[in-house]
């Protein structure tokens, strides 16, 4: 499914909130001592508002914000039938600013996905500095800005390249072997039609930043900012990698090649008054 797909129930039959996402908004939800329906949740990004309506659906307090009208009006429908009303439920960024929801509002944030969209990040810092109410926290996993294969493109190191004709070429070149997303509106498209589409996207979609740039913008905002432990991503199911955690003075290495070169888990905190 698509952004420009509208939201069935069907669809939401078959859907699944994040697990690491759950657990760490279960987490926090029993440290702050909230009932589910008092925990104020917001889904930065929320896109067609599926993570908003499960976890309506399970008794959370979740709203949702995205920049694309869209695939937020897709939503609308499937939530206007659960009896929610989407007009208070969903917002949609004017200027890079968000305005219909109060300030201190919001216990935790999340995002998936995110922010190596993100142009404007600091604008995004100030905004959740205002939604964020004291004592609240935001969790936002996305891929490091070294990561080996581009995750949108599936091509190796594109992002590493400067945004210029030498990235055009690149992309072009895996194109004419085959490579890429294989996105259905370009299927019947030359290669140089598709080239030309995917690297709109690189140019205009994509925003990597290593992660200490970001702790910076954040911290500038007065958050405290950590990074989510090793052991959410699971490490221990592989047989190697769970070894090496083990190994305390690694730790420190392994958090950096995670946050360099894996997925990065931002924790953003923002300190009780």
């Amino acid at each position: 499914m698509t952004k420009h797909d509208v939201l069935t129930e069907e669809e939401m039959s078959t859907f699944s909130m994040n697990q690491r996402i759950l657990r760490l908004i279960e987490y926090y939800r029993h440290k702050m001592n909230l009932d589910k329906s008092q925990m104020n949740i917001l889904d930065w990004g929320c896109g067609r508002g599926r993570t908003v309506a499960w976890l309506r659906r399970h008794g959370y307090s979740a709203f949702g914000i995205d920049i694309d009208s869209e695939p937020v009006n897709n939503c609308k429908d499937l939530f206007r039938q659960r009896g929610y009303d989407p007009e208070a439920i969903l917002s949609l960024l004017e200027n890079g600013k968000e305005t219909k929801f109060p300030d201190n509002y919001f216990h935790f944030s999340f995002s998936n996905g995110v922010f190596e969209h993100i142009q404007d990040l600091e604008a995004v810092a100030e905004n959740l500095k205002r939604l964020t109410a004291p004592g609240g926290v935001g969790v936002h996993f996305f891929p490091a800005h070294k990561h080996f294969v581009e995750i949108h493109l599936r091509l190796p190191f594109v992002h590493w390249l400067p945004k210029n004709i030498l990235c055009k070429v690149y992309i072009f070149l895996f194109v004419l072997f085959g490579k890429g997303p294989k996105w259905k509106e370009l299927q019947a498209k030359s290669p140089l039609q598709k080239t030309n589409g995917y690297y709109d996207y690189i140019i205009h979609k994509t925003y990597y930043r290593s992660y200490r740039t970001i702790e910076t913008i954040f911290e500038q905002n007065n958050f405290k900012v950590a990074f989510v432990p090793l052991h959410e991503y699971g490490l221990e199911k592989h047989p190697l990698l769970d070894k090496l955690v083990r190994f305390k003075s690694l730790r420190p290495f392994l958090n950096w090649c995670m946050n360099n070169f894996g997925q990065v888990g931002l924790i953003i905190t923002r300190e009780a008054n």
